[in-house]
């Protein structure tokens, strides 16, 4: 049957009424048909651990002896008829629940075995390093440090010092021959011109007395 013909809510219902289990109210793909033709799904009629039957009569008309007393092997087109019917299974792993096929989509946003698949993100590839730049400052000069010399200088010699620095004006000691060339390099003082003299009249005995 075509998925597009359970698109109408009768048929859905019609199909649910007519080919679901009487007793889980499920569809399932292994149903087992009775003598009173009436189905019930395997799981519903039989033990799980001994396959021996639960039920001594029919559940929907209470017939007894309609069903095998152990579990049959159900044929691959009695399967097969059920899928063309809209019966699926679920298909993740793991996971035993038989629906309709209309009732997949909100199976699968509940189910417990659902495959969630995360997928990472790339990441970004690693910024290159930026090559670091040192900047050498120029060396300076080293100073050369002259050597201090200190010298001692006597009272005496002070007071020579002193009165050779007034009289030519150069410092340190001079010899004679020094002298006369810095007497004559340094010019002459200039003094300051005298007033003229008044003359003095003398007397006659002023001048004899004289």
């Amino acid at each position: 049957m075509a998925s597009g013909s359970f698109e109408s809510p009768r048929v859905r219902k019609d199909m649910e009424d007519r080919f679901s289990c009487p007793i889980c109210l499920s569809p399932q793909l292994r149903m087992v048909s009775g003598l009173c033709q009436h189905r019930v799904c395997a799981s519903c009629l039989y033990e799980d651990d001994s396959g021996t039957l639960s039920l001594t009569c029919c559940p929907v008309c209470q017939e007894e002896g309609c069903f095998p007393k152990t579990r049959p092997i159900i044929p691959e087109d009695s399967v097969l008829a059920q899928r063309r019917l809209g019966v699926v299974s679920c298909p993740n792993d793991g996971c035993q629940e038989e629906m309709w096929e209309w009732e997949l989509r909100n199976h699968q946003r509940v189910c417990a075995y659902v495959v969630i698949i995360v997928l990472d993100s790339p990441s970004p590839p690693p910024a290159p390093a930026r090559p670091r730049v040192t900047v050498q400052a120029p060396e300076r000069p080293r100073r050369r440090q002259q050597p201090m010399v200190r010298t001692t200088r006597t009272a005496s010699r002070r007071v020579a010092l002193a009165r050779q620095q007034r009289t030519h004006g150069t410092p340190g000691r001079l010899t004679p021959g020094r002298r006369v060339a810095a007497a004559r390099r340094t010019p002459a003082r200039r003094t300051a011109a005298a007033p003229p003299k008044t003359p003095v009249r003398r007397s006659k005995r002023t001048a004899w007395r004289l």
